[in-house]
């Protein structure tokens, strides 16, 4: 018998998140914490530049349509 404070299982929840086009970085993103450092929610990634670039630790899948069909970006 499992005790009652402990977790069996998590559950996955995904949301999706739109960055402006050609402008995916982490400057935009609701995950970046600017309160007193520039800190990435998910992560937990200090992060440098983030006008231009995506934190090396993102866990967003990002994607982007070729076609009408969305593709997998490998390279950010």
């Amino acid at each position: 018998m499992a005790d009652k404070k402990s977790c069996l299982w998590y559950e996955k929840a995904t949301a999706s998140i739109y960055f402006p086009e050609g402008h995916v970085c982490c400057d935009l993103c609701p995950c970046m914490e600017t309160y007193a450092r520039k800190q990435c929610r998910l992560t937990g990634e200090y992060l440098l530049d983030t006008r231009a670039t995506v934190g090396y630790e993102c866990p967003l899948e990002f994607k982007e349509e070729e076609n009408g069909e969305n593709v997998s970006v490998s390279d950010r």
